[in-house]
Parts: C-alpha cells; structure tokens; sequence
C-alpha cells in the first residue's frame, strides 16, 4: 500500500507504517517464501500469497511454486494499491513541489525548532537513546523531527541494520512473473481518492491534520514503537525467517501493525483526516473482495496477493471470504 500523502505536493513527507541484533541470525540464500493460501467455488480456485514486511533483506526467493500456479492461471488479483491524490495540475507545478517540500518539512518538526529530548518525559527518551547509542550512533537527523515521525525513521533504521527489509522486491518480482503471462486477465483492486482544490487549502488541511495529533497519542505512537524495536526485534527477524522457509505458525497469534493495539495506527484514524483515511481502507478492502468473487465466479484459477494480516485477522478478507461461504485451504 502506498503512503497516505498527498503525492508530490508534500514531498510525502508525513509517514504512518534490546536483545543485540546478532541473537537470532536473518536467513539469506533462496528460499521458497510463504505458501499459498487456497479459496474454493466448486472446482474453481483462488490461490492468495501472503506477503509480510519485513522480510530478510538479502532473501533471494525461490518463485517456482508460485510460476507454477500461474502458468495454469487465467486472472491475476494484485493487492489493493491504495493513493490520496490530488490534481496533477496542482502536484506538478514546479512551485507546488517546492512549496511542498518545505510545508513537509515544516511540519515533520516540533514547535519552536525543539528536539526529542526536549519533547520527550525522560525516561523515554533514554530509552530512545539507548536504541540510538546501539543501532544509529552516529546518526542525529531524528533529533529535530516530531515523534509521530522520528518513531517511523527509527523502525526503519534499526530494521535495517537487523538485516531486515521490506517485500517489495518481492512484490516487484511477482509483477514481472506476471507480465510474462500474456493472456492472464488482471482485475483491478486499485483506489485513487482524489482531493480537490488548490495549493493553499490542501496545505491547510495538512496543517491541520498535524495539529489534530494530540500530544498524549503522539507520545504513546512513539513509546510503542520504542518498545518494539526493544523486545519485538527478535521475535520479528524469526517471523521474517518463518515467513522466508515457508511456515506460518508463529504469526498466528502475533500483533500485526495496523491492529486494534496498533495506537500509530489509531492517531491516525483520530485526526481531521480520519474519514478519507477509513473511507480509502474501506473502498480497499470492498474492491479486492468483489473482484475476487468475480475471479471465483468466472475463472478456473486466480492468482492473488494480500497482507498476511488479511489472512490471519479476525475481520480480514479471508474471514470475509469464508463468511459468504467459500470454502478455504489454508497452508499446512
């Protein structure tokens, strides 16, 4: 899924997704990669890959099985591509993109230019710290940025220096599996909700949707964060190397960002944005599931991708399948 901003206009700048790294090692080499997930109508099938992130960054993915579905499949089902646009006569003006940049930038700060440790209740930001002094030492750039965004860069850097990056190489991969497959039909899943306006009132509601973001949501956004990197780090690289040998087990009761104990996820739900945010999520999820009972109604076979937290969440899109009385496989 793409970030929820504002294209170029605010440079999407504005991003919403202490064991030593060394104690569990990221798998790397060729490995299968998940299995497959299997939806029935009658003798007509589904097959859905269930991608995670992170994943181990240097994975080189064996795709055989996966190019043995598709050579036997009639339609492909991407995951759903989710955009807040706005028009490209306002994104790509020259002047926009500047003004934009700097309104990102503005806004990535805290009040009056102050710093973590000036905005942070001690302990945390030792706690921060300490993450900073293990992981990032010599990197100060979070130091000026807003929690709600340093928490974000944060992850990201440690994630990286544990080895683990996002599935997008994967996902690219699939793309171009799937483009040699001339005759597979591809259904749509993508949604672009498109802002109107000019320059001045789009700024202004990214202004205020930074301003709805009270500090006691921002600060617990940002603890929470911290307190994976702290003990969830571990846990996630053998998720990834789960993930990467083909087994599912451990995420079966693991917390999935973006669920109910997700409270990055919930700042954003509560800003002045929420109703095109949960408006964009719901046309999401509404999409993929019509064209994936499409897809069981006209095709013998369907290729598909989704977030594991779609196969795995009790309000999933699986579940949802199997609600309207699909039949479903899922892996061994």
């Amino acid at each position: 899924m793409r970030k929820l901003c504002w294209v170029a206009l605010l440079g999407c700048g504005l991003v919403f997704g202490q064991p030593d790294v060394t104690d569990t090692v990221v798998v790397t080499g060729r490995l299968p990669g998940p299995p497959l997930w299997r939806v029935f109508n009658g003798e007509r099938s589904l097959w859905i890959f269930g991608y995670v992130s992170p994943i181990p960054e240097d994975m080189q993915w064996e795709s055989a099985r996966v190019e043995r579905v598709l050579a036997n499949a009639d339609a492909y089902l991407p995951a759903p591509d989710l955009e807040v646009s706005v028009s490209p006569l306002v994104a790509l003006n020259p002047i926009n993109l500047w003004r934009g940049v700097r309104l990102a930038r503005r806004l990535s700060r805290n009040e009056e230019r102050k710093s973590l440790s000036e905005v942070l209740p001690p302990e945390l930001y030792a706690r921060y710290a300490a993450l900073k002094a293990r992981y990032f030492p010599r990197n100060d750039s979070l130091e000026s940025l807003r929690p709600v965004i340093a928490g974000s860069q944060m992850t990201d850097l440690i994630q990286d220096e544990a080895g683990l990056g996002s599935a997008e190489d994967i996902l690219k991969k699939i793309q171009r599996l799937t483009r040699r497959q001339r005759d597979l039909e591809r259904e749509a899943t993508d949604v672009d909700i498109r802002i109107e306006g000019g320059y001045r009132s789009l700024a202004d509601r990214a202004e205020a949707m930074m301003a709805s973001i009270t500090p006691e949501q921002e600060l617990a956004c940002f603890e929470w964060q911290v307190g994976r990197m702290e003990t969830d780090l571990e846990a996630m690289k053998s998720r990834a190397n789960s993930w990467a040998l083909g087994y599912i087990d451990e995420f079966l009761d693991a917390p999935l960002r973006r669920g109910d104990e997700d409270p990055c996820f919930g700042l954003l739900l509560a800003t002045s944005e929420s109703d095109t945010i949960e408006d964009l999520l719901s046309q999401g999820q509404q999409r993929w599931l019509a064209s994936a009972e499409k897809a069981l109604q006209e095709y013998d076979s369907t290729f598909a991708v989704l977030h594991i937290r779609e196969l795995l969440n009790e309000g999933g899109l699986l579940n949802q399948l199997k609600a309207k009385g699909y039949r479903v496989q899922e892996p061994d």
